[in-house]
């Protein structure tokens, strides 16, 4: 007899499928503390966490649902896709052939082996791992997504065009399947010249995001970080007295160069990217404590701030002597976290804001991350509260905050390079301007952008969209 599915799983699949992974990752820890040896709910609390960033329980619970049930080959395809999200592609591989061994015309399970090898730039094998579903008129949204993929590589985007269109608008897939359908096909129509039709597409795309920003609500949070951090304040606010110069803390919009910067860094013999850690928001909600941060940080004491520092840096593991924490959100606790290290390097990377917006707008961001991204208008709020807390932060910490331009490190990466080794203090190292050689991992929306020589065709991306962004360009107002 079939075991018989727990209600709240059925949930949880219904919540992933719509973009509520947070909520998927409730109802499936629920049933596993009722029965922790569900491996559907094992299975699901794996994607649920790998859309959270969890990525390692993601890895242990996939790995631990298929110690419960070997043949499910949906679940070695989970696991191949979870190990793609880390950037472990030649192990995702191996994992999409166990489980075709079980089902070797699962779509989905191709779909992510094709798309492994396309991450490699192994484009052909790619095709190849497609092209039996192809020929027999198997070519189901998820295989179309990737076939797409492979042949926007090839140049033929109008071709990768139609393998989407096909499909569209697609009422009966999950949200997400759906958003990624239209956000490959607004890229085929960009690449195509097509402005029009691309942010047609994009549009639909974020459309199906959920979306919750509050501009009001925004610019209260960053009027209340100002207003506790004040000049006045800050010159009275204590330190840790931690002498460490280990850290580098990179700032800025998303879409605006900072893994590049980390990985001109991380090449340095004495550097190491650590990506984008949650170690010190952590840290600081911990330490207030549910309070306001005005309240909050008026009270931490010097040993306060030193315990602080110290947790931080056991968790920075690593021996070299600059670690690089691109966290972008601590653009918002820039002022605390110059209290707690006096000596850390702070750098604020910036692009053109109507490129930057643009790149936001057209990038299939995860499901409840990022809400201000959705709407055009939202992304121009955004960044004005943005921009007014950052000039707040300059005002207090001087040449303290390195500003790292865009446009400067792809005309110039010779000497944005040597600018920002001198400003952390280590020497220059000709491996730093061939980041992409390092072979690291890099889990950021520009992975693919960072494992290759760098190019300049992003500088001046939203040109040719002119009015069809005006609602940005007004919502940014005077930048």
């Amino acid at each position: 007899m079939a075991k018989q599915v727990d209600p709240r799983l059925r949930q949880a699949m219904s919540a992933l499928g719509t973009g509520q992974p947070l909520h998927a990752e409730a109802l499936a820890r629920a049933v596993l503390s009722d029965r922790r040896r569900d491996d559907l709910a094992m299975a699901l609390l794996a994607q649920a966490c790998n859309q959270l960033g969890k990525r390692d329980e993601a890895i242990t619970m996939i790995r631990a649902a298929i110690g419960r049930n070997v043949k499910r080959a949906d679940y070695h395809g989970l696991l191949g896709d979870i190990l793609v999200t880390q950037g472990d592609f030649h192990e995702a591989i191996d994992a999409y052939d166990r489980a075709l061994k079980h089902s070797p015309h699962h779509p989905g399970v191709l779909a992510g082996k094709a798309n492994a090898y396309l991450r490699l730039d192994e484009t052909e094998r790619a095709l190849a791992v497609l092209e039996p579903a192809l020929k027999q008129g198997n070519e189901d949204a998820v295989i179309a997504i990737v076939h797409a993929r492979i042949q926007m590589e090839k140049g033929e985007v109008h071709a990768a065009a139609e393998a989407v269109l096909s499909h569209l608008p697609a009422k009966r897939e999950p949200i997400e399947t759906r958003r990624t359908l239209y956000f490959t096909l607004g890229k085929a129509m960009e690449q195509a010249g097509e402005c029009t039709a691309a942010m047609e597409a994009y549009g639909e795309g974020n459309a199906l995001s959920v979306s919750q920003f509050d501009a009001a609500e925004n610019a209260e949070r960053h009027d209340a970080i100002i207003e506790a951090f004040d000049a006045q304040a800050f010159e009275s606010m204590p330190e840790s007295g931690c002498e460490s110069r280990r850290p580098v803390f990179i700032v800025g919009m998303l879409r605006s160069g900072s893994t590049l910067t980390e990985q001109i860094i991380d090449a340095h013999s004495q550097g190491c990217g650590l990506g984008e850690i949650e170690s010190m928001p952590r840290l600081v909600n911990e330490a207030l404590t549910g309070r306001g941060i005005a309240e909050a940080w008026s009270m931490l004491t010097q040993d306060d701030l030193r315990s602080l520092a110290g947790e931080y840096l056991a968790e920075a593991a690593g021996n070299a002597d600059r670690v690089v924490d691109k966290q972008l959100g601590n653009y918002q606790l820039l002022g605390p976290i110059a209290k707690v290290f006096p000596n850390a390097a702070f750098i604020h990377c910036t692009r053109n804001p109507m490129a930057m917006g643009l790149s936001c707008y057209t990038q299939k961001l995860p499901p409840g991350t990022n809400p201000w991204a959705a709407r055009l208008e939202d992304i121009g709020a955004f960044h004005r509260d943005y921009r007014r807390l950052m000039q707040h932060w300059e005002e207090l910490l001087g040449d303290r905050l390195l500003e790292v331009c865009y446009e400067d490190l792809v005309g110039d990466l010779p000497g944005t390079a040597r600018r920002i080794l001198d400003y952390c203090g280590l020497p220059f190292e000709d491996g730093c301007l061939r980041f992409w050689e390092t072979g690291r991992t890099v889990l950021t929306l520009s992975q693919d952008q960072v494992r290759r020589p760098l190019y300049d065709t992003a500088v001046a991306r939203h040109e040719p969209f002119g009015d069809l962004l005006a609602p940005l360009q007004s919502a940014l107002g005077d930048v």
